[in-house]
């Protein structure tokens, strides 16, 4: 029996960036078309699955999202194992939406090494931007009621 080395996960770079475009793309039906900083709005799935989109930051070139589940106008907690919130930072210029952080983790490497302290999947990357399209879709999919908001 030959005992080979498992090959080693090689992130691809146009996937990746494919990836990025088409979240942009859907990202964008869902924004309202004049947003800054503070401005915040609901988007109701159905009857249990309500989300809060909060506009953290505003530049010339870019803007970051704060994505998370809500129950009955709070924000559930980051210690919820449930918790699908995360931050995606928009880069208008590239026409790319990136997952920046989910929960409690930022600053994702393009690969990790398997098993890991942290036990992050080798395409950790890849997974999380595979989960904002995903959420995505059903949102487009399924509807939604936006209201925005400016907070206080």
């Amino acid at each position: 029996m030959l005992l080979t080395k498992p090959r080693q996960y090689q992130p691809q770079l146009p996937d990746f960036l494919s990836l990025c475009e088409r979240n942009y793309a859907r990202l964008n039906r869902l924004l309202p078309a004049d947003f800054a900083p503070g401005l915040q709005w609901g988007i109701t799935i159905n009857p249990q699955q309500h989300y809060q989109l909060t506009v953290l930051e505003c530049g010339p070139f870019t803007t970051r999202l704060q994505i998370e589940s809500v129950t009955a106008g709070q924000p559930i907690s980051l210690d919820n194992f449930v918790n699908p919130g995360f931050d995606v930072q928009l880069y208008h210029d590239a026409q790319l939406a990136e997952v920046v952080r989910v929960a409690r983790y930022r600053k994702f490497a393009p690969r990790y090494s398997y098993p890991n302290p942290q036990m992050m999947q080798p395409d950790e990357k890849r997974q999380i931007n595979l989960l904002l399209a995903d959420w995505l879709k059903l949102c487009i999919s399924q509807g939604y009621n936006a209201a925005a908001v400016e907070l206080k």
